[in-house]
Formats: C-alpha cells, structure tokens, sequence
C-alpha cells in the first residue's frame, strides 16, 4: 500500500530529543503547523503553530509550549509562549492568578510578523542543555532563521507598502509606482 498523506497521517506526535550515545531519553519535542491562503489567495500563510517541550513522550509532563494563533479571538497575544511549573510569586499574589496557575499566562512573544521561529525553539533546547545539540548546530540553524525572517519582512511590507516607501525616500532612493 502506498504512503500517502491521510488525515490520522496529519496529527503531530511528540518525538524524543536527541541525547549523547547511551543515555535515555529525558525530553520529547512536539510540532503542529496549520496553513490557509492568504486574503488575496496568493501566499501560504500561517494559521497555527504549536511547539511543546515534554519530559515525556505522551506530553503530560509539561516545561512549555510556544504557540502562534493567527487572530486569536480571546485577546491573548498571537505569539505567545506559556511555561509549566510552580511560581512563589503567583503563591504570594494568591488570587485569581494563583488559581489560573503559571500555565495559564501566555508571555508575548512578538506579534505576527515579528514572532519566535521554529529555529528559535531548537536554540532554547540546545543552549539550555535540554537535548544535546550536535557540533555546528547553532551555524546550521541560521539559514532557516534568516529565510523565516526575510519572508516575515516580506509580508509586513506587502501590508504596509507606504512606510517602507517613505523609509526608501528616506534613505535617498526614488521610488516610482510599477506601470
């Protein structure tokens, strides 16, 4: 039977982190990226993404979660990251907060066009010792990170084409209209 892409093919699954040879697993990564078209239908564009970081492989033994929800319709900020864990602070403030737990607080993590990247998530696991990161991952990780953010700038000019206009004339380029 061929192998193809099926709906049960598109629900993401937490895989084990890489730790040096020998040693078990400790931490798991979980992905999701959902798309749609843009509102002229031309660009792929970002609908969702979620990005866990687990202790164990069915994603109950949470650290944290980075999330991007395209028009997020419950006033928390698109791009957010929420961590797992005890707070002394929210213990001492008690209330509402105390109740609702660290988990609940969604950290801004940048707004639409400006938000963390995939690439991002992989350098917090490396550099915090989470997985063990292989010898150049960091040079190999900047490619993406800088195709993310060219293709981000890209967007935010499509949609505010008179500020990058006016920073163009600014600079002492003359811009004229396409004909």
């Amino acid at each position: 039977m061929a192998k193809g892409l099926t709906k049960s093919s598109l629900v993401s699954q937490a895989f084990p982190l890489r730790r040096r040879s020998g040693s078990r697993v400790r931490s798991w990564m979980d992905l999701s990226f959902r798309f749609c078209y843009d509102p002229e239908g031309e660009y792929l564009t970002v609908l969702s993404t979620f990005v866990g970081v687990y202790g164990d492989a069915e994603g109950e033994d949470r650290l944290c979660h980075f999330d991007y929800e395209r028009n997020k319709a419950d006033g928390y900020p698109e791009a957010h990251i929420q961590v797992y864990g005890a707070s002394s602070v929210l213990e001492k403030w008690g209330g509402n907060l105390l109740e609702r737990g660290l988990h609940r607080l969604h950290f801004p993590a940048g707004h639409r066009r400006f938000r963390w990247c995939l690439e991002d998530v992989i350098e917090f696991v490396a550099r915090e010792g989470i997985a063990d990161a292989k010898p150049g991952w960091a040079e190999a990780i900047e490619p993406g990170r800088r195709r993310f953010h060219q293709m981000q700038l890209k967007a935010a000019i499509r949609r505010d084409m008179d500020t990058a206009i006016a920073y163009l004339r600014e600079e002492g380029y003359t811009i004229a209209p396409p004909q």
